[in-house]
């Protein structure tokens, strides 16, 4: 049997050769968030500077009751549409400890220019500080803001907020969505799903297939689930898990992209196989030869820069105000 190395794309590979142990199941998770934030500080200084014409503002906006209010990051074109914009919600990743708002910066500007979308992305509360269902309150809030005040102050298309996130983020989003159709809240007309975390019990055959430190494996999984889910006992709420939800119906339609050698593939494929069993129209992507999240760390891999271009492409057919 070939080895996880070996499965990989060639290009994906030689980054793979080069990155340190970061995520070891040895560790600590807050050693992990630290230096993980470290890496990704170096990797934005290491980028080349793009300036496009995008405005960023910082605000806070209120969080959930009995709760702190929430960070967020706007980004928005730099000349105002004369029509109102369309809303893209992001929720960034990190396994539910780990991650910032800012992290994917690039990334969203990107959005903007191909969309002519205002998007809003969350600073939520991180485990182990802030179990569930702290994270997802703060998303909702936050999605209860854009619908409300928000839309009004910055003149926001309501008919047109897709949600979107990646790993964990895409936990979120996909909980979110979930959320505001149990609770009839702000309508979704779509939602966005990289990479998503969206199942804790580790059954399927690919959650044991990937162990490498390098990469997102199952053993640190396994310790930032725990992290997450340690106020919920041994009821474990499908607002929590969205794979655990047996009602996928009613909710809005679906892209998700998983990557083959990911611990996550059998969970999103099912996950995705079950949205369009419920009559969600779904559209799902498979990348061979990528490890979990490769698109992000690898950026100039050929499977990389096609993955991305799908991405902007599908949110550009969706958002785009023209």
């Amino acid at each position: 049997m070939t080895s996880f190395e070996e499965r990989l794309d060639p290009q994906i590979a030689a980054v793979l050769q080069q990155m340190p142990p970061l995520f070891s199941s040895n560790a600590e998770l807050l050693e992990i968030r630290r230096n993980v934030d470290q890496m990704f500080m170096t990797m934005a200084e290491q980028m080349p500077t793009v300036n496009l014409p995008v405005l960023r503002e910082d605000r806070v906006v209120p969080g959930p009751e009995n709760a702190p209010d929430v960070r967020i990051r706007i980004y928005r074109p730099e000349t105002p549409q004369a029509s109102s914009s369309p809303v893209f919600l992001w929720i960034h990743g990190g396994g539910f400890f780990l991650g910032q708002s800012v992290d994917n910066e690039a990334f969203c500007e990107q959005v903007v220019m191909e969309t002519g979308a205002q998007v809003f992305s969350v600073e939520y509360r991180l485990a182990p500080e802030c179990p569930f269902p702290a994270a997802l309150e703060d998303c909702y809030a936050v999605l209860q803001w854009i619908a409300g005040d928000g839309a009004h102050e910055l003149h926001l298309d309501t008919t047109r907020i897709v949600i979107g996130g990646v790993s964990a983020g895409g936990n979120l989003a996909a909980a979110t969505a979930l959320l505001a159709r149990d609770r009839g809240g702000p309508g979704l007309c779509y939602q966005f799903l990289l990479v998503p975390v969206l199942d804790d019990r580790h059954i399927t055959p690919s959650s044991h297939e990937v162990s490498d430190f390098r990469v997102w494996n199952r053993g640190v999984s396994l310790k930032a689930w725990a992290a997450y889910l340690a106020n919920s006992g041994t009821s474990i709420s499908p607002y929590a898990a969205p794979a655990r939800e047996a009602d996928l119906s009613g909710l809005p339609p679906a892209y998700i992209y998983v990557e083959a050698q990911d611990l996550l593939r059998d969970e999103d494929i099912a996950y995705a196989t079950r949205l369009m069993q419920a009559g969600i129209k779904t559209e799902l992507h498979v990348y061979p030869g990528m490890f979990h999240g490769a698109y992000a760390f690898a950026p100039t891999a050929d499977t990389s820069q096609r993955a991305v271009h799908e991405h902007l492409s599908t949110l550009k057919n969706i958002l785009s105000a023209n």
